[in-house]
């Protein structure tokens, strides 16, 4: 019988007690008692070798996956300040019950480390994760299993700095995972040469995103998570405004250890007397334009700093020239001594041109005061403040109109538009994907909403002057079939069902790209999408999402408006809020798609496809479990 070595995960007889290959002598015992123990078996899958880190919140053990037959890293919550492992060996009580709540936010915030890293695991620079669950009264986090040592271990293994070319080829990887991550809003608060790991092979992963959060996030309900020499000023303060600028310094000061062997001085000492050294004094051989990038992307004024990695990475790639902070603060104080005079000018000429400018203007100024009622399906709790950031822009534009929204159950939403229909009652706005006949009879067509839109800035126009003649629904994305394969070659390939092929159980999925944020999360490096085989003639079939209508029992000024706020819900905010932020399909606003496949990279294909899309007007993705036909039409 064949074993697993419990240090290497080389597989040999037996027969023997020592490893041939590491020398490891089978039944040692793990080195803390508060370990779990080798062989140990988690989730009836993962055999748990040796511990390969551990710090005061986790665990991180070698480990082999007898489903998948690889070596995996899994990382266990494991707070030591607050638990102790039970007589078991495997289950992990509390110190005291009164940690309990604490213990239990500590174990959310773990699980939704796991489920942030998930959603990247498809990026070439972001540790991959494979799974996510709860045993023994904590959570496990199972990751690819890296080889090689972290840039901290590189830079002190290399004399105690790197030269400024290889420390840029490993930041490039590091600029290319946190492009991605600020494009969804998530910053990962925690960069620093320990969380840089640089793989056998020149590979760069990005890792432990125990401290990632949405860049909105209430930060009074966060445990402030900084490393001294790396956290900006803002991170030490409870209601410090946090931005992509907040991991630049960050990124900035990894630059700066590893190019000049020194930690930087800590941001709020920095604050009282800024002592830092410039890297050109430490080492004269660092080019100058390297030495202004990092200063700038460490300056304590976050306005100041580069605003996003882009910026960063055309600086210390030179291709961006970057003045010091001393001569930017000159050119900031004179462009507003400009900036002042241009103001007056234009005040003495606002009144001459004021009148030309009204007839360009005049369709958008008529809008009159008024109050709008939209309904909309939904079953998620934040459906209303999702809406309301849609419109942000339209509120800011036009204050004297009110916007009232009323969420729905989706279960109920169209036997109340029914009714509404019934009473002469519907509200001034509202979806309309799959309302009936007669609700459809009592809206408007929408020709106002033309008048502001430009229809060259959207993809299938003409679909939609073809699928609805009436002009009365407006939809603002597009569902696109796509076919996800499954790389664990899972034997069954042909129920439909995303449970099934997220369980590894189904060989092919065919889904739509609204379904792309939850097989990501759920099944994430565990498939890859073929947008080819899913297309017929070099066309994808797709179907129009969240169509609008305006009610006609409204006055004018309520119909004006809600067409208005329909061509708002097309425009950049409304588009990217909710299909580029919220993942609930595919925008149709081409700005917005552009940032859309940017951040959904496995989808990237789709561009060359979005200007040919069959629309299919039914339900195209309510399948069921026999599908047989449609595996047979994408697979050939």
């Amino acid at each position: 019988m064949k074993l697993h070595c419990m240090n290497c995960m080389c597989e040999y007889d037996d027969r023997y007690d020592i490893c041939p290959a590491c020398g490891y002598i089978r039944g040692t015992k793990a080195k803390e008692i508060y370990h779990l123990q080798p062989e140990t078996i988690l989730k009836g899958r993962y055999i748990v070798g040796v511990v390969v880190g551990a710090g005061g919140f986790g665990i991180t053990y070698k480990a082999w996956d007898a489903q998948l037959e690889k070596t995996v890293a899994i990382k266990e919550f494991f707070p030591s300040s607050l638990v102790n492992r039970g007589k078991d060996g495997h289950q992990i009580n509390l110190y005291s019950e009164k940690n309990s709540q604490e213990y239990e936010k500590g174990l959310l915030r773990f699980m939704e480390e796991g489920k942030t890293a998930a959603r990247y695991s498809t990026h070439p620079n972001i540790v991959n994760v494979f799974d996510i669950f709860q045993e023994n009264n904590t959570g496990y986090i199972v990751m690819e299993f890296l080889e090689g040592m972290s840039l901290k271990e590189c830079i002190q293994t290399n004399g105690g700095a790197l030269d400024v070319e290889t420390t840029i080829d490993v930041l490039i990887g590091v600029i290319s995972a946190l492009k991605a991550l600020h494009k969804d809003k998530i910053l990962h608060r925690d960069i620093s040469p320990d969380n840089i790991f640089v793989c056998i092979g020149n590979k760069i992963k990005l890792i432990d995103f125990g401290a990632a959060r949405l860049k909105n996030d209430d930060e009074k309900t966060l445990t402030i998570q900084l490393k001294p020499g790396y956290a900006p000023p803002e991170q030490y303060r409870n209601k410090g405004k946090l931005g992509a600028y907040t991991d630049i310094y960050a990124l900035g000061a990894t630059m700066y250890y590893a190019i000049t062997g020194q930690l930087p001085p800590e941001s709020v000492d920095r604050a009282v007397e800024d002592n830092m050294e410039e890297p050109m004094k430490i080492n004269p051989e660092i080019p100058e334009f390297i030495n202004n990038s990092l200063m700038t992307a460490m300056a304590l004024n976050a306005e100041l700093r580069f605003q996003n990695v882009g910026q960063f990475e055309d600086a210390i790639l030179h291709q961006k020239k970057v003045v010091s902070i001393k001569n930017e603060l000159k050119r900031r104080k004179k462009r507003r001594a400009m900036v002042a005079t241009i103001l007056s000018v234009i005040i003495i000429l606002g009144a001459l041109i004021s009148v030309r400018i009204y007839n360009k203007v005049k369709f958008d100024a008529t809008l009159e005061e008024t109050s709008i009622v939209v309904w909309l399906p939904s079953d998620s709790d934040n459906a209303e403040d999702v809406f309301y950031q849609r419109v942000q822009n339209f509120q800011a534009d036009y204050p004297h109109i009110e916007i009232k929204v009323e969420v729905i159950p989706s279960a109920q939403y169209y036997d109340r538009l029914k009714k509404a229909e019934s009473e002469e009652a519907l509200p001034d706005l509202f979806v309309s994907t799959y309302a009936d006949e007669n609700v459809l009879k009592s809206t408007v067509s929408l020709d106002d909403v033309f008048k502001v839109i430009d229809e060259d800035e959207l993809y299938l126009m003409d679909d939609y002057k073809e699928y609805f003649p009436d002009n009365n629904q407006m939809p603002t994305g597009v569902d696109v079939a796509v076919l996800y394969d499954n790389t664990a070659e899972a034997e069954d390939k042909k129920i439909n069902d995303i449970d099934s092929f997220c369980s590894g159980t189904t060989g092919l999925l065919v889904a739509g790209t609204t379904d792309y944020d939850e097989i990501q999360l759920e099944y994430g490096g565990r498939y890859k999408i073929d947008i080819a085989k899913a297309s017929s003639d070099k066309k994808l079939t797709a179907c129009f999402l969240e169509t609008w209508s305006v009610s006609s029992f409204g006055d004018d000024a309520k119909q004006a408006a809600a067409q208005r706020v329909i061509a708002y819900l097309l425009g950049d905010m409304g588009q990217d809020v909710y299909y580029v932020q919220n993942g609930n399909g595919t925008p149709i606003n081409k700005v917005c798609f552009s940032e859309y496949i940017k951040i959904n990279w496995e989808l990237k294909d789709l561009e060359k496809y979005m200007d040919t899309l069959v629309i299919d007007k039914s339900d195209l993705f309510d399948l069921s479990d026999d599908c047989e036909s449609i595996f047979d039409k994408i697979v050939k």
